[in-house]
């Protein structure tokens, strides 16, 4: 055959190969869906592929047997199995029974798949709603997550289910409320639908604020709501409004005539102190006039909260700033101990000139009412370094000395003329003291490297916390602490499984360019990609991996186990290290 001709023919022969592909003509080979059926009951690796490739297979044969696989003893078999049973959507809807029965599985990733497979089946699983709703509160965050994306995705009767989530959220341990609402202000424009809808409902209006609250500025399509809301007849639920349209901040400021009405006219003082909020965090000086006619009344608290908004309001206008400050500054000696904390806190939003609040600072810092202390701390911490001499002085000061290394720790790197009085501060004889320099030093970071010979000594200290804190001082340094890899390298090998961490990532922040160190702390760190104890050691170990790079190969396959688990720095390990 002429060649030419040949090479056309191929070329054509391509094309419409290509053309017959688009159009669904030509299509590629299905899986024999009878042979995974097969391997799907044989167990192990092999029924793991099967119920992965089964994805391919059509529905009416691949769904039956997914089912089947749900009630198997095997949890991975379960979990991948769910997987693949949501790639099939709403054609997957009876095997909804099978799913709703593992949403009891005492496994967390098998609870969190079924959760995920009945969120993508969508209406088919409204029987599973219930439980649905109360792994809410469950104690795995990936199952919480889960469970509310389902939630989100289907679409259930709010009148069915938010008395349900009412009655979970107020039955729920406190301490699990908090990331409950948190999971749900984080789903954003997806929630705001439901949102508005639970605002309407007068039993589920208090949790909708709180939820409104956290999501802040993305709440402001709910304001409408929100502001309905103010004619509650519990004034606890038109305080959260408040207080939630203060967190939406500018975005609210439909709402500006409705919360200068509550401030003027409500008769509970805690709506009128968040009416105060509110209308500073919805920066429209519109509400001035009202504010300072609150200012000047005789409730000591609803005073400082409108000077500061007040204030809030007018920041070009230095004599307003100066008389709220002057307002707040006073008002920390009242004998209120809350109108003292609440001042403190006004203050440290506020940013009022250095110069104003400067002479209190001291007083204010032994204030015999912990609130004020924190509150007064976090005022000076959002001024700055500025302030820094003065903080420095009260590290020699036995009652100021834990508040000033706590202000210098969460300034970090801004205060490098910290680190010679921090390293002097080590010698204290108080433990827990010097721990608390070293997380400071830390905090502050490579600019602490005056300080290593100080720290070094604390590498073979009796105490393990001080041990763990001059470990993740020197690792904050960086490079700069290379003199002290020869004394990290043999707490590699510590009975103590965290300080072996601690070394390992200590060294991988110092020395990640060296083969040697990384041949003995890749290993390590490996081994804690699964480690549990603390939320965020799974996710250290993976970046640590990835400052050494390809030196880290080895950690590979673990790494994308753990990316498959969820863990984003093992994601982003593998192709730091894969490229």
């Amino acid at each position: 055959m002429n060649k030419k001709l040949e090479t056309a023919m191929s070329a054509r022969y391509l094309f419409v190969c290509v053309a017959l592909l688009l159009c669904g003509t030509l299509t590629a080979a299905e899986p024999d869906a009878g042979k995974l059926i097969a391997d799907l009951k044989a167990g192990g690796d092999t029924a793991y592929q099967a119920a992965d490739e089964l994805a391919d297979a059509p529905a009416d044969k691949a769904v039956p047997a997914l089912t089947e696989a749900l009630g198997s003893d095997d949890s991975e078999l379960q979990r991948r199995a769910a997987r693949t049973l949501a790639q099939f959507g709403k054609e997957a809807h009876t095997a909804t029974p099978a799913l709703a029965k593992l949403l009891d599985s005492p496994i967390a990733k098998v609870r969190a798949y079924a959760a995920y497979a009945l969120g993508k089946i969508g209406n088919g699983s409204s029987k599973a709603l219930p439980k649905l709703i109360e792994l809410i509160t469950d104690e795995d965050p990936t199952v919480r997550r889960e469970a509310l994306e389902a939630l989100l995705e289907m679409d259930a009767d709010p009148n069915v289910t938010l008395p349900i989530m009412v009655d979970v959220l107020e039955k729920a341990d406190p301490a699990m409320v908090l990331p409950v609402l948190s999971e749900m202000a984080e789903k954003g424009e997806k929630a705001i639908p439901r949102l508005r809808k639970a605002l309407q409902n007068e039993k589920a209006a208090y949790w909708a604020c709180l939820v409104a609250a956290e999501m802040g500025p993305d709440a402001a399509p709910a304001v409408p709501e929100l502001t309905a809301v103010l004619d509650n007849k519990d004034p606890e639920v038109r305080m959260h409004a408040l207080i939630a349209l203060g967190e939406i901040g500018p975005g609210a400021k439909p709402a500006l005539p409705r919360v200068i009405t509550a401030l003027q006219s409500d008769e509970i003082p805690a709506v009128k102190y968040s009416a105060a909020f509110a209308l500073a965090a919805m920066e429209d000086a519109q509400a001035t006039e009202a504010l300072q006619k609150a200012a000047e009344g005789d409730d000591a608290f609803l005073s400082l909260m409108s000077y500061y908004a007040v204030a809030k309001l007018n920041p070009q206008d230095k004599q307003k700033m100066t008389t709220a400050a002057t307002f707040l500054v006073e008002a920390m000696k009242n004998e209120n101990p809350n109108v003292r904390a609440a001042a403190a806190r006004c203050l440290a939003n506020l940013e009022a000139p250095p110069e104003i609040v400067q002479p209190i600072i001291a007083d204010a810092l032994q204030d015999a009412d912990p609130r004020v202390v924190v509150n007064i701390t976090d005022a000076i911490v959002k001024m700055g370094p500025q302030v820094l001499p003065k903080v420095i002085q009260g590290l020699k000061n036995d009652k100021l000395k834990w508040i000033s290394v706590g202000i210098i720790r969460q300034w970090g790197e801004a205060a490098p003329e910290a680190v010679g009085p921090l390293a002097d501060a080590l010698a204290s004889e108080d433990e827990q003291f010097r721990a608390e320099v070293l997380m400071a030093l830390g905090a502050i970071g490579e600019k602490s490297a005056g300080a290593i010979e100080q720290i070094r000594p604390f590498l073979k200290s009796d105490s393990r916390t001080l041990k763990l804190d001059a470990l993740y001082a020197l690792g904050s340094i960086g490079a700069g602490a290379i003199s002290t890899k020869g004394e990290i390298e043999p707490l590699l090998s510590s009975e103590d499984a965290f300080t072996q961490f601690a070394a390992a990532w200590s060294l991988a922040h110092i020395a990640p360019e060296d083969a040697d160190v990384a041949a003995k702390a890749v290993p390590v760190l490996i081994t804690h990609l699964t480690d549990n104890s603390q939320d965020y050691i799974p996710s250290e170990a993976a970046q640590a991996l990835a400052m050494f790079g390809e030196k880290a190969k080895s950690a590979l396959p673990e790494l994308k186990k753990a990316a498959e688990g969820g863990n984003e720095a093992a994601a982003e390990a593998v192709k730091a290290i894969s490229m």
